[in-house]
C-alpha cells in the first residue's frame, strides 16, 4: 500500500436560491449533490506544515480567478444575448489568454466588459492588455 499523501482541497459553489428561510435553502442545495455538480474545485498536495499556508493561499487565489471569470462569462452572455460560452466555455484560443491574466487584470476586465459590443471587443481587449 502506497504511503498517503495530505492535500487541500478548496470548495466553491455560489448562488441564488428561492426558500423560506435559511434551513430550507440550505436543505435545498444539501438534496441531490447539487454543490458537488456544480461547484470550483482546487486541489493542491501539502508536502510539509509549511507548505500549508503557502498551497491554501494558491488555492484561494486560483479560486478567486475562476470566479471572477465565471461572472465576467455570464456578464459578457447577458450582454451579447448569445449564452454559447456559459455552456460550451470560451473557444481555445480566448480561454489561453484568459488564463494568463492576473486577478487584478481579470477585475479590470470585468469592468471594461460593460462596454463590450461583441465578443471581437473581448478579443481586442486580451490583445492589448498582454
Amino acid at each position: 500500500m502506497s504511503e498517503l499523501k495530505r492535500f487541500w482541497v478548496l470548495v466553491h459553489y455560489e448562488t441564488e436560491l428561492t426558500a423560506e428561510n435559511e434551513d430550507e435553502a440550505c436543505l435545498d442545495i444539501l438534496m441531490g449533490n447539487t454543490i458537488v455538480e456544480g461547484a470550483s474545485l482546487v486541489v493542491q498536495e501539502l508536502s510539509s506544515d509549511a507548505d500549508a499556508r503557502e498551497a491554501i493561499a494558491r488555492s484561494r487565489a486560483k479560486v478567486r480567478k475562476k470566479s471572477a471569470l465565471a461572472i465576467i462569462i455570464r456578464k459578457l452572455c447577458y450582454k451579447l444575448k448569445d449564452y454559447t460560452w456559459m455552456f460550451e466555455g470560451l473557444p481555445a484560443e480566448i480561454q489561453a489568454k484568459v488564463d494568463e491574466l492576473s486577478l487584478e487584470q481579470l477585475e479590470d476586465l470585468s469592468i471594461e466588459a460593460l462596454e463590450f459590443s461583441s465578443a471581437d471587443d473581448l478579443s481586442a481587449y486580451l490583445e492589448r492588455t498582454l
